[in-house]
């Protein structure tokens, strides 16, 4: 996998902004690391720490964890989906959506973490096992064109960064 070196010539402004938390990084490394740095920036907060929101328009820690969850079950999908129909469709869903239609308010924090990390993991296997050309496979995502495995994992390493980044501030403010 190739790191992303640059974000010049990107013209959709969330997938510069995306990647441009990895840039010069590795990846596949990244997205590795996350369970294992969630689990270590919610240990020893207590329910409600996890369940307040850092503004009034902002996600708590639960509902952050939620939304990664959530966006590791529609990324097993659509890599699925690439890899046995390169070519494919891919749609776009609305997160915001997602988090107040499916309560992520109400969610355990917790046993979402457990889950979101045995389906990491489960990718992570599935990922070891892709050949060069299987990483080039792609979908046509309906907002931003054509992407690649390659180019959905450094999406969601880049994802995960710019959510780890927000947990880390919400966990700061406890501190005080």
């Amino acid at each position: 996998m190739k790191n992303v070196k640059t974000v010049a010539g990107i013209k959709d402004p969330y997938t510069k902004r995306i990647l441009s938390n990895i840039l010069n990084k590795d990846a596949f490394n990244v997205y590795c690391q996350t369970p294992s740095r969630l689990k270590h920036l919610v240990k020893g907060l207590s329910e409600k720490q996890l369940r307040t929101p850092r503004s009034k328009t902002g996600w708590s820690i639960s509902q952050i964890v939620n939304h990664l969850c959530d966006a590791e079950s529609v990324f097993a999908y659509r890599v699925r989906l690439i890899l046995s129909q390169s070519g494919t469709p891919i749609q776009a869903y609305d997160e915001k959506a997602w988090a107040k239609n499916l309560h992520y308010e109400k969610s355990n924090c917790r046993e979402k973490l457990e889950l979101f990390t045995q389906l990491r993991n489960d990718h992570i296997k599935t990922l070891r096992s892709l050949s060069p050309s299987e990483w080039q496979r792609f979908g046509m995502h309906a907002e931003r064109g054509k992407e690649t495995v390659e180019r959905l994992v450094q999406m969601h390493a880049g994802h995960d960064v710019n959510h780890r980044k927000q947990v880390e501030e919400i966990r700061k403010s406890f501190k005080g």
